[in-house]
């Protein structure tokens, strides 16, 4: 039952992500389970195709789908892992500046 409910949010999550509308965190679980699951990765693959595919042949530009979507998944996941960096470098940053606060203002009350 778990893997039906993961399946169904990530079939949710397809056209956000090719729209690149998710945040790093469900575009990092998006990839994962892609990567584990054969259905959603083909249904992904499909709806990718297809949405991009039709673009394309409005355009009449010469493409190469299968490129494009395995760029979209690298880009993607370099950009959420960037996302998740500067997250945590943020986060640590926040923490020493509460120490160092707050042993500035210990010091001033002592």
């Amino acid at each position: 039952m778990k893997d039906k409910l993961q399946c169904m949010e990530c079939e949710k999550k397809i056209k956000p992500f090719i729209d690149r509308k998710l945040d790093y965190k469900d575009t990092l679980a998006f990839v994962n389970h892609i990567s584990s699951c054969e259905k959603c990765k083909e249904e992904f693959s499909i709806e990718f195709l297809v949405v991009n595919g039709l673009k394309k042949l409005d355009s009449a530009e010469a493409f190469d789908l299968q490129k494009e979507l395995n760029e979209l998944i690298t880009t993607s996941v370099d950009w959420a892992n960037d996302r998740k960096r500067i997250y945590r470098e943020i986060m640590l940053f926040a923490i020493f500046a509460a120490i160092i606060g707050g042993y500035f203002i210990a010091s001033l009350l002592y």
